[in-house]
């Protein structure tokens, strides 16, 4: 029995990716502002972290623009393979950046204790350009030794498959390349979620000892940690959630199952991840963080003056308005008056000139 395929019709890759490629695109075009014109200093490793969160995002979005392109133009699997392992290779690097992010905030919040704390504390810079240069051995490693298995198929794309030979030995070394960068994604996966609920603790215990002492933990610098803490176990959920969608249609496309899911319903789940990191980056970093703030400030001050404007106008005009109504109104009151005035004049008058008439014409007939 054929394996039954669960496909994603275009309007809906459109409607739930096309959004959503574009507001990641703007934020991280907003976070690279932020990054190059940044009011202070950032420190290393932390700039190298955010700088490479911000790219493996906007080059996601970017490739998945040319893979969408691409596929609906092309039907070569050259056409399609390179901007496809792109997206993969900068989704999994987002993934295991933020992993190391969190960590780096782990070793700057909590005291160092033991030996190998204190060593890592005093070397953070090179504990995480280590770990990154892992990172990208391990993907470039994978992503090589899927195009080569890839172009050594002799596949052809029909009904949105690709068909035809494949090679028992790339196969299974494609095969273990996955199961290794599995393996070291959920290793980037324990570590962020060590690091971020080693930080809460951290952080409560810290409160509760100066609630106590009758301190206050409202400062900005607590705040701030508490807050990337959040967002740090926020993207530890996306994070674990992602991966186990992803084995799902690993394991859907490497072995035999009921039904296989198209690889547009895997990207849109990449989409939704990448743009949850968009989010928590902006919430979680300060550098990020106040300079929204301020620009929005900005847009309501202009927008403000704008409508105050707008309003101060508009009751100006109506004022005067108002004030030539009034005028037209006294004008017309004026005219009536006067009008009413003339006619009394000359009723008074026909009266006198009747009154008059009629005692001459009475004095006359007692004369006669």
């Amino acid at each position: 029995m054929a394996p039954k395929f669960i496909s994603m019709s275009d309007e809906a890759i459109l409607l739930i990716n096309g959004p959503l490629v574009f507001l990641n695109i703007i934020a991280n075009i907003f976070y690279i502002y932020c990054l190059i014109f940044s009011r202070q200093r950032l420190k290393q490793p932390l700039l190298t972290l955010l700088g490479l969160l911000v790219w493996c995002s906007v080059v996601y979005c970017t490739s998945l623009i040319a893979t969408y392109v691409t596929l609906h133009k092309e039907t070569r699997l050259k056409a399609f393979l390179v901007p496809w392992m792109i997206v993969q290779y900068y989704a999994h690097n987002s993934m295991t950046c933020y992993a190391w992010l969190n960590f780096y905030y782990y070793i700057q919040i909590v005291p160092a204790q033991r030996s190998l704390w204190i060593w890592m504390k005093k070397n953070i810079r090179s504990v995480i350009y280590v770990a990154l240069a892992v990172d990208t051995i391990l993907l470039l490693f994978n992503s090589t030794v899927g195009i080569v298995s890839s172009l050594l198929r002799r596949t052809t794309y029909i009904n949105d498959t690709w068909t035809g030979h494949v090679n028992h030995e790339l196969h299974v070394t494609n095969i273990v390349s996955v199961i290794n960068l599995r393996l070291y994604i959920v290793f980037c996966l324990c570590v962020m979620m060590v690091s971020s609920f080693s930080t809460v603790c951290y952080l409560h215990r810290h409160m509760k000892s100066m609630a106590q002492s009758s301190s206050k933990f409202t400062s900005p610098r607590i705040q701030s940690q508490r807050r990337v803490t959040i967002t740090g176990i926020l993207q530890g959920v996306f994070y674990l959630l992602y991966d186990s969608f992803y084995l799902l249609c690993f394991f859907t496309w490497m072995f035999p199952s009921h039904f296989v899911l198209s690889s547009w319903i895997f990207i849109t789940a990449t989409s939704l991840y990448i743009s949850g990191t968009t989010v928590n980056l902006g919430i979680g970093q300060a550098i990020f963080r106040q300079r929204a703030v301020d620009v929005w400030k900005a847009i309501k001050a202009l927008f403000g003056h704008f409508v105050s404007t707008l309003v101060n106008e508009t009751i100006q005009f109506k004022k005067k308005k108002h004030f030539q109504s009034f005028n037209s109104f006294m004008l017309l009151l004026t005219k009536i008056v006067l009008f009413n005035a003339a006619v009394g004049r000359n009723l008074r008058s026909d009266k006198i000139k009747i009154e008059l008439f009629g005692h001459k014409t009475r004095t006359n007939t007692e004369h006669h």
